[in-house]
């Protein structure tokens, strides 16, 4: 293996000598030598493979010192054994400031072939253990980098857990869900953690306790979330498990799904809306295309005194495709929210709604975000409703409510079994309604993430509640 002491050596040797070369080739095993005589063609070598130098000090282009700073130029930590006849001590000084690995005198007494052996073999291991455990901590890092890389999932939501189910460590997607320190919940029972709501504490410690059996867990549950809504995750709770099939630790992970959930219940609201339109298609509009073919036919046979009748059938058809035709593309999403006077809205949709009734009492004060064309559709719906169910003698009154506002009038009202039918579409109890207009109220509602509800007003009426708007003060009127 690399840096094992039976690898074999290549050491270049820079001398004038012969003798040093002599000496290592003693054990081709062992050592592999290329010797050269010059600096120049020794740092030639050095692309090469090198795993020690060997240098004397006399050199025909310069010293074994200026060989050895052009090796820590290029290699700073390779192995470099100074092997000279020169002795003094200023040149041991010089070669220990520029870096020499080891230095060595020639002796005439003994010979030096055991001594530098073992100087090489010794410097060469250092270094190659150095080497080596550079290279496992830099394998190291990388693998901490990937690790991370995949901890630190911007899309995902990742823990890891104990097996008992205390949190070790959240990554940094899952630390924005919540308003805390990660150092303040390391420790806690996942189950108890501010991911989770009240209602899921339960479920959370159940998975837990099935993922701490070997078990692999998949949920969809709610987060809660530091801007104070809730956010729907798609996640699992896995074991991690050792040699042994032993469970040493749990990774929880999830998905932020809040998005594709927005869409689906869109796509649940678009549809059950056309299949409303369906419905009011095959039967709503049958009743009224039926009366204008049999008045024509008889006008046909007696006649022009029933085209009246034709035009008055073929007028409601009209006023069903008109509503038809909102009900479908309205409240499907909200396109611009600006700040509406409330007031002046309301004014502006009773000239579209009446021209004769008296107007509309409005205790209403404040500007309300929404979408203006949705909100006209909403107020039109709602003030023509009061019309159509209240009478010709109705008192209409739209005002305030601390999250938004209402539509009350002084008219017959809904009965309290009736009031949840009163939004499917072809409810009517007038003849001159399509029954879709209270639909559309809250399809246009749901967009806005609004609620609507109907109640009893104070005379015995129908008042609409909505709630959940963004309420502020309306700008100043100029009079």
């Amino acid at each position: 293996m690399p840096g094992s002491a039976n690898e074999r050596i290549d050491v270049l040797c820079v001398d004038e000598v012969e003798g040093t070369a002599a000496v290592l080739r003693r054990d081709t095993e062992r050592f592999g030598v290329t010797a050269v005589t010059s600096i120049r063609k020794g740092v030639a070598e050095l692309d090469g493979r090198v795993d020690c130098v060997v240098a004397g000090y006399d050199l025909p282009d310069g010293t074994g010192l200026d060989l050895l700073r052009a090796v820590r130029r290029r290699a700073p930590d390779l192995p470099f054994i100074l092997f000279t006849d020169a002795g003094s001590e200023d040149i041991a000084s010089d070669a220990i400031s520029a870096g020499v690995t080891d230095y060595l005198r020639r002796t005439d007494e003994e010979d030096p072939f055991p001594v530098l052996a073992n100087r090489i073999r010794t410097a060469v291991e250092r270094y190659r253990a150095k080497r080596d455990h550079a290279e496992r901590r830099a394998e190291l890092r990388r693998r901490e980098r990937r690790l991370d890389a995949v901890f630190e999932d911007p899309k995902m939501l990742v823990g890891v857990l104990s097996p008992d189910g205390r949190l070790r460590k959240a990554n940094g997607t899952a630390m924005e869900f919540v308003d805390a320190d990660h150092a303040d919940l390391v420790g806690q029972p996942f189950h108890e953690t501010p991911w989770w709501t009240d209602d899921h504490r339960a479920d959370v410690r159940e998975w837990v306790e099935r993922a701490a059996t070997g078990e692999y867990v998949e949920y969809e549950a709610h987060h809660g979330h530091v801007e104070g809504e809730r956010r729907s995750v798609s996640g699992t709770v896995r074991p991690v498990t050792n040699d042994a099939g032993e469970v040493v630790s749990l990774i929880a992970s999830a998905r932020d799904i809040t998005e594709r959930r927005d869409h689906e219940r869109r796509l649940r609201r678009r549809n059950e809306r056309l299949n409303e339109v369906a419905s009011l298609v095959s039967h709503d509009l049958r009743s009224p295309l039926n009366v204008a073919s049999g008045h024509l036919a008889m006008a046909r046979d007696d006649g022009d005194g029933h085209l009246d009748e034709v035009a008055h059938a073929l007028e409601r058809m009209g006023d069903l495709v008109g509503d038809l035709l909102t009900l479908v593309h309205e409240g499907e999403r909200v396109s611009e929210v600006e700040t509406v006077d409330l007031r002046a809205a309301v004014e502006d949709c009773w000239r579209n709604v009446s021209t004769t009734e008296p107007a509309p009492r409005i205790d209403a004060d404040r500007a309300i975000r929404a979408d203006p064309d949705q909100l006209r559709h909403l107020l039109e719906n709602l003030l023509g409703n009061a019309l159509r169910h209240g009478g010709p003698d109705v008192t209409v009154t739209v005002g305030d409510l601390d999250d938004g506002f209402y539509v009350a009038d002084d008219g017959q009202g809904i009965p309290e079994p009736e009031r949840e039918a009163v939004f499917e579409s072809g409810y009517s109890t007038a003849t001159e309604g399509t029954g879709v207009g209270l639909a559309i109220v809250r399809s246009i509602a749901d967009a806005h993430g609004w609620s609507v509800t109907v109640t009893e007003s104070e005379t015995g009426g129908t008042r609409f509640e909505i709630r959940g708007v963004e309420c502020e003060a309306p700008a100043p009127r100029t009079t």
